[in-house]
């Protein structure tokens, strides 16, 4: 999941992984610092900057970029191992880190944008979640960035303020025709090789 900062992701996503228990968030590694409502391993592997920069390189993360002043980088392991045992993963990946992911694994991703409905909501849901008029000059300074990643993704929600519901519904009804999807490709994988 990509989209700005304050955009809803993290909530549209935790509805849906409450929705989908087979679905599990993928931790991203991050220097920023853990906040109330996050646990060590569940949304982010909490570093320090040293740890990872070891982790950069030893090759230990697919992507690695600096966001408002923090690192954070996914790493290749988790991605890697879930592939091999046929679990799905979802995250709230930076929209820079998420080209990079789906560059290296094109077939393993799927995309999905959370818009906000103006850029005035936008700055209200940054205000609510007790960001300082600094902190919200400096998101916005990406934000036109990050809308412009919105067409090279797959998917594409809407997150009106006051419809999470419907929002979480339309995510989980992404990760249901994709997984759907991809049980067709299977299926006409091994129709092939029988024929052969």
């Amino acid at each position: 999941m990509v989209g700005p900062a304050g955009v809803g992701k993290n909530a549209i996503m935790n509805e849906v992984l409450h929705q989908l228990p087979d679905l599990h968030q993928l931790p991203t590694a991050t220097t920023r610092p853990m906040r109330e409502t996050e646990q060590q391993g569940r949304e982010h592997l909490f570093v320090t900057d040293a740890e990872f920069r070891r982790m950069q390189d030893n090759g230990e993360l697919i992507e690695a970029q600096v966001v408002h002043n923090h690192m954070y980088g996914t790493p290749r392991q988790t991605i890697e191992d879930a592939m091999r045992d046929g679990r799905d993963l979802i995250a709230d990946i930076e929209v820079l880190g998420a080209t990079y992911l789906h560059t290296a694994y094109p077939n393993n991703t799927i995309l999905v944008f959370v818009e906000p409905p103006s850029l005035d909501e936008l700055i209200l849901r940054m205000a609510k979640r007790g960001e300082t008029d600094t902190e919200i000059s400096t998101r916005l300074q990406r934000v036109e960035m990050e809308m412009q990643y919105a067409p090279q993704c797959d998917y594409l929600i809407t997150n009106y303020h006051d419809h999470l519901q419907q929002s979480s519904l339309i995510l989980n009804s992404i990760v249901v025709a994709e997984r759907s999807r991809r049980a067709l490709q299977q299926l006409r994988t091994r129709t092939a090789s029988l024929q052969h």
